[in-house]
Parts: structure tokens; sequence; C-alpha cells
């Protein structure tokens, strides 16, 4: 509803110091998969599977902490608060009824 009804804001001043944090914790958990990748060689099968869980936790954090700054970073300018306290916007309940087919007066 914000972005559809333009609700605009200006960027906060500390968005950049956010995003680099965010960037520097990403580069973190790559190095930390780096460096356990690096310690399975050579070990037991036990092992190699504990340490593969461990990789494959944190790739799925680095994924989530990714699309996480690219919502920031999305979603920096648009005022989310103004349409979620204020109204439901007309617009997007005329839209909900007409694509599943309900009548409008039942709303």
């Amino acid at each position: 509803v914000a972005i559809i009804c333009n609700h605009q804001r200006s960027v906060s001043k500390s968005h950049s110091g956010q995003i680099s944090k965010l960037s520097e914790k990403i580069e973190e958990l790559k190095g930390k998969k780096r460096k356990a990748a690096s310690k399975g060689f050579g070990r037991k099968e036990q092992k190699e599977l504990e340490i593969e869980k461990k990789i494959d936790q944190t790739d799925a954090k680095i994924e989530k902490m990714q699309r996480d700054m690219m919502t920031k970073e999305d979603l920096k300018t648009v005022a989310l608060g103004t349409s979620r306290i204020n109204y439901l916007d007309p617009r997007i309940t005329v839209a909900w009824c007409k694509r599943h087919e309900v009548p409008i007066e039942k709303v």
C-alpha cells in the first residue's frame, strides 16, 4: 500500500552505516565458511558431515542477511508506517475483492 500510494520519507542518516555493518557481517560469515571448509580435509566422515552441516547453516545465514540488506535498500525511501497505522487503502480492498470474486458490499 505504501508503494502504491507513494508514501515517501527521507533516507535516514544511519542508513549507510547499517548497510555497511550488514556487509561486514556477510563478509565475516563468508570468512568463517572458508575456514570451516579448509578444516574438513583429512578428517573422518563424521567430522566432514558436521563441517558440511556448518557450511550449509552459514550459507543460509548469508542468504538471509543478503535478502535483508536488499529489502532495507529497496525500502529506504518508503514510509511503511503511514499506511499501516492510518488506513487500509480502498484500492487494495477492491482489487482483492475482484481477484477473489467477493462482492464489495460484503466487505
